[in-house]
């Protein structure tokens, strides 16, 4: 399966916060999956963290990444592509990193592994039940 993972989801998973539902936890955890993380995730942590907005335990943007890259999930980069999707896309989500989520997963037809109900409003298959 591949699938694309909110950065919520990463940092849950990282962190083993028990928010993360039982699908999800099912698909971080089997390297058999194709687990994508977006670029624009990485950017939205490290925003975050500079700006105080986030706090992590011990964790900082290269153990984050270093992690993802230990557990073989692939940094998916932001393209032009997906550029011209969001262009497209309703203005039904107001988030920016999301909004290029969602393009990135309507661009290359996979499902985001996510809790937001908002996205889950767009045409685009979400993961999370719990």
């Amino acid at each position: 399966m591949k699938v694309l993972v909110d950065t919520h989801a990463i940092l849950w998973w990282l962190a083993g916060d028990k928010r993360l539902s039982r699908p999800a936890k099912r698909i971080l955890e089997d390297p058999a999956n194709r687990r994508w993380v977006s670029v624009a995730s990485l950017w939205e942590i490290a925003i975050k963290m500079s700006t105080g907005r986030l706090t992590t335990q011990d964790l900082t943007l290269r153990t984050i990444i270093d992690q993802l890259s230990e557990q073989e999930f692939v940094i998916r980069a932001v393209r032009v592509a997906d550029l011209l999707q969001l262009e497209q896309l309703a203005e039904i989500h107001r988030d920016p990193f999301d909004r290029i989520l969602i393009a990135q997963a309507i661009e290359e037809h996979v499902p985001i592994l996510t809790a937001d109900a908002i996205i889950a409003q767009y045409p685009i298959k979400t993961i999370w039940k719990k």
